[in-house]
């Protein structure tokens, strides 16, 4: 007791704190909550029952929610039946035959419906010519009178509006029911018929929803309040419902509801109640839940004996565990301290500490020991990734030189070809400097204009090494001119024509390059009347086109020109365009593809082809 008593005069050392803090935690939470428990226990049992109540409340509401609205699915009825809507949209008024086969089909599919919810009672649909179906369990002259108690906005509004419980007179069923009611919005979309359908439900299958909740507890009960008036108590008898006590708490919950509060304490039957009310949405009836404060108050009791005696064991426990735990966890932590201060100095070649213990000290452990492992991966990392950025940089430094000086060598050569007067060589330096130019441009689009000038520029080329062998045909609006277009899309194509179509072909050759809008797109064809290729290659190369980027397709050298173009489609524009190859041996080979319009306008307007 001296050694402790030092410890605690003198707590420098964190094991000292720590033990301080840790009984001076335990003890003021204790007293705190001998000060204050009674209240805070009491609130927190009153919250559980009001959590309860409201748990129950929402789960009411729900599955009465869902009732209702599985309920109305039913009026749909016709809308698999082809007939039946036939006979449900009729406008005019029916000849006497017509009117007794229209009744007795509609009439058959009512009945097998009712027949398959049992908790429906009957179903009728007013038309819009104004007659009344309904199945054999139905009352046809209830169906206006129940419509016109209703709201005839809400109803023409497409909502469900549901009918308070009342007496079934049909054939002698003094059941209650209540009455779902749908205007038919799909069969009189313009609102100039009154056309309705009307599901009666029994009431009992609410009584046994009501119920079922309520029996979830002994000591629950649940009223149902509609219109002012209690409809159901899970407590008493349906002729009881009428007594004044039972209409009073009625009334006191409508004011109370208006006044926003969810929670009230009522006496009842000469006991207190905690009552928790709740509006459905869909029927906007009043439903409540009620449980006895006693119950509030034996739990609060049971909680308090049982809190002060738990409260004196753990203090004494607590105490115990504090000088036991002190000196157990603070070891280890010591020493890693030490380790943290080498690491902190830049020290990482020391080797990990180890401690043989399984819980959360040796988890921090394990985590110190990763962390220095991945420091010094990190460090290494790091070195490696210098080396590499420097020598991407110079990959790219030396990327943008390269075309510049070929454009500036092909410069100089279209000027010494000039000044030696020697057109042919002039001709193709120019135009392959142009193409250069056109290629060291940024930007991934341009329009089609300067995209003809290259395909130009690469003819002039081949016409000065083919001379006379071939001709170009152009089939392009000036109108499309304009529009903007991926650029070097159209070279390659072309390209390719000549050196798999026209140069194998030996003799002489036609090309025609034809652009055409049809609608949002640009039809874009190249063709040739060259050598052609067989069955089995074409169907290799539509082949790979349905799966551009398939890695075995982007990495062969293969017809890389066309299976470039096409990827660049797919990955530019979107799946929806496309390029196909059509061909026949020593017949030609034409290349068609589509990408969309995308008109060259003022830069605030988005101008893709939609």
């Amino acid at each position: 007791m001296r050694k402790l008593s030092i410890r605690l005069l003198k707590p420098e050392s964190f094991q000292n704190k720590l033990l301080m803090s840790y009984i001076m935690i335990i003890m003021i939470s204790v007293l705190a909550a001998l000060l204050i428990y009674g209240v805070n226990l009491y609130n927190q049992t009153r919250g559980y029952y009001e959590d309860l109540l409201n748990e129950l409340s929402n789960r009411t509401n729900v599955i009465f929610s869902d009732f209702i609205s599985n309920a109305s699915l039913n009026s749909f009825f016709y809308l698999t039946d082809p007939k039946l809507q036939s006979i449900l949209t009729k406008r005019y008024q029916l000849e006497s035959r017509e009117h007794i086969e229209d009744t007795l089909y509609v009439q058959r599919a009512m009945d097998q419906l009712v027949l398959m919810n049992g908790n429906m009672a009957s179903i009728s649909v007013m038309a819009p010519n104004g007659l009344v179906y309904s199945s054999m369990s139905a009352s046809e002259p209830l169906m206006k009178p129940t419509i016109e108690k209703m709201s005839r906005q809400e109803l023409l509004n497409g909502n469900l509006v549901i009918s308070s419980p009342y007496e079934n007179n049909t054939r002698g069923n003094k059941d209650k029911i209540i009455s779902i009611v749908r205007y038919l919005t799909d069969i009189n979309m313009n609102k100039t018929f009154e056309s309705y359908v009307k599901i009666d439900i029994r009431f009992k299958a609410l009584q046994n929803i009501f119920g079922g909740i309520a029996n979830t507890n002994n000591e629950l009960g649940t009223i149902v309040i509609v219109d002012g008036k209690v409809i159901y108590h899970s407590n008493l008898p349906s002729e009881a419902l009428d007594n004044k006590e039972t209409q009073a708490i009625a009334a006191l919950f409508n004011d109370q509801m208006n006044n926003g509060k969810k929670f009230l304490k009522l006496n009842m039957n000469q006991e207190s109640y905690l009552f928790s009310a709740r509006v459905n949405d869909m029927t906007q009836w009043k439903v409540i839940h009620y449980i006895p404060t006693r119950l509030i108050d034996q739990a609060f009791l049971n909680n308090t004996r049982n809190y002060m005696l738990l409260s004196l064991v753990s203090l004494i426990a607590a105490i115990v565990l504090a000088l036991f735990f002190s000196k157990r966890f603070i070891k280890p932590i010591h020493k890693l301290n030490s380790e943290m201060k080498l690491v902190d100095s830049g020290y990482l070649d020391r080797v990990p500490m180890h401690e043989n213990r399984i819980d959360e000290i040796s988890r921090l452990v394990t985590s110190y020991n990763d962390m220095i492992h991945r420091l010094r991966e990190s460090r290494e990392l790091e070195i490696v990734s210098g080396q590499l950025q420097k020598r991407a940089e110079m990959n790219m430094l030396q990327a943008q030189i390269n075309p510049h000086f070929l454009y500036n060598t092909l410069n100089a050569i279209h000027s010494v070809a000039e000044l030696n007067r020697v057109s042919d060589i002039s001709t193709m330096a120019r135009s392959l400097s142009d193409m250069y130019r056109y290629n060291i441009k940024t930007g991934d689009e341009a329009t089609l204009h300067n995209e003809l000038e290259q395909i130009k520029n690469y003819i002039r080329i081949q016409q000065i090494r083919f001379l006379g062998k071939f001709q170009v045909v152009y089939e392009i609006d000036e109108a499309l001119l304009p529009y903007k277009i991926l650029k070097f899309l159209l070279q390659p194509l072309v390209e390719n024509s000549f050196y798999h179509g026209l140069e194998p072909k030996g003799g002489k050759g036609t090309l025609i390059l034809s652009i055409t809008q049809k609608g949002h797109l640009l039809h874009i064809r190249v063709e040739d009347d060259g050598v052609g290729m067989d069955e089995h290659k074409l169907g290799e190369l539509n082949e790979i086109f349905s799966n551009p980027f398939q890695a075995a397709s982007l990495d062969s050298k293969d017809n890389f020109a066309l299976r470039n173009v096409h990827a660049r489609i797919k990955n530019f524009y979107g799946e929806d365009y496309w390029i196909k190859l059509s061909s026949q041996q020593q017949a030609g080979t034409a290349i068609e593809m589509t990408i969309p319009v995308v008109k060259e306008l003022d830069a605030n307007e988005n101008t893709r082809g939609r």
